[in-house]
């Protein structure tokens, strides 16, 4: 499947008989999809059952026509009210993420993968950040192959902004821990499937022309990281696809400088088509990458440097003055401390 210049987002979420926009509905619904790791699912659906709040939210299972054990795991999590779904064909990722979604009652959503995680304080301090003219609440989240121990967060959850134009570097932060409107999730039809592992970075991206993007400075979820997430063959799609996304966001944030935008897009592919190439090891398809990046001016400037230079172009960021946003048509793994930590 390859994507085409700037692929406009087409209505994702199609009503069903069990649509259910629109009907009242707790706080806060947690789209969990699943598919073939009932190991680690019951990791992902143990910490929703670990949540510290007297907060209302549900869970909503939605099964790829995974492992039979996956129906287990959901019926023994703790959580009531639990609801299994499996789907009558199999949808694949996008497509079982967009499903779960459209179950969904609460009035504000979040998707977390069967493969990662929230520390028990999620749901209590993202609640507090949740408001009108909030387009999403995100955190910082750990990272690595088991979820780690990490300091309990206190007093009140402060938040960063992060506007449009910063994600001409790349989205807020990793999948989980990321919250927002349902009624935002319709209007902008859900996840765009043709932008395939970007899915998420697409719709962030969108998401942020809808209201205010809110960043906690804490750390609230775990994203596992295993370099067997994508094969070699995978990244050089993943970096054209990416860089697609960025020359978009390029062209809409930056009209007046487009020659800039242009090249700070090309300076941040660069960037991660190296990081791949460190981490994966020399494979060709992504030297050539490498390569063709390398011919860019200017290629050897600190990257702290761009990024500082695009926070004070952009609204809203610290230190920013920028300009107004325009409408788009269509942390490191934390170290183990002390008894104050709290593991997954």
């Amino acid at each position: 499947m390859r994507v085409s210049r700037v692929p406009r987002p087409l209505s994702m979420i199609a009503p069903t008989d069990t649509d259910t926009f629109g009907q009242p509905g707790p706080l806060l619904s947690f789209v969990v999809p699943a598919y073939d790791r009932p190991w680690l699912l019951r990791t992902a659906l143990g910490s929703l059952a670990k949540q510290e709040t007297t907060r209302p939210f549900e869970v909503v299972v939605t099964d790829d026509l995974g492992l039979a054990e996956t129906r287990q795991v959901v019926d023994t999590c703790g959580i009531d009210g639990v609801r299994y779904v499996r789907n009558p064909m199999r949808l694949g990722g996008v497509g079982n993420w967009n499903r779960g979604l459209a179950l969904a009652r609460g009035e504000w959503v979040s998707v977390l993968h069967e493969d990662d995680a929230l520390y028990p304080w999620f749901v209590d301090r993202v609640a507090q950040r949740l408001g009108a003219g909030v387009a999403a609440v995100a955190v910082r989240c750990s990272r690595g192959g088991t979820p780690a121990a990490v300091p309990r967060p206190e007093g009140s959850p402060r938040a960063r902004s992060y506007p449009s134009p910063l994600f001409l570097k790349g989205a807020m932060t990793p999948f989980p821990g990321v919250v927002f409107p349902r009624a935002l999730l319709h209007r902008l039809g859900g996840f765009d499937e043709r932008w395939g592992s970007l899915a998420d970075f697409e719709f962030w991206y969108r998401l942020s022309q809808q209201g205010k993007v809110e960043v906690l400075q804490e750390i609230g979820a775990f994203y596992r990281v295993s370099d067997s997430q994508w094969t070699n063959r995978a990244w050089p799609e993943m970096l054209r696809r990416a860089h697609l996304l960025r020359l978009r966001i390029a062209r809409e944030q930056f009209p007046e400088n487009a020659r800039f935008a242009r090249w700070m897009a090309r300076f941040f592919t660069r960037r991660n088509a190296r990081e791949y190439a460190s981490r994966f090891g020399p494979t060709a398809p992504i030297l050539e990458h490498v390569a063709r990046f390398d011919r860019m001016p200017l290629r050897g400037l600190p990257s702290g440097w761009v990024w500082a230079g695009l926070r004070l172009l952009a609204p809203g960021a610290a230190g920013g003055q920028g300009h107004p946003l325009r409408p788009s048509p269509a942390v490191p793994p934390a170290r183990e401390t002390s008894a104050t930590c709290s593991h997954v």
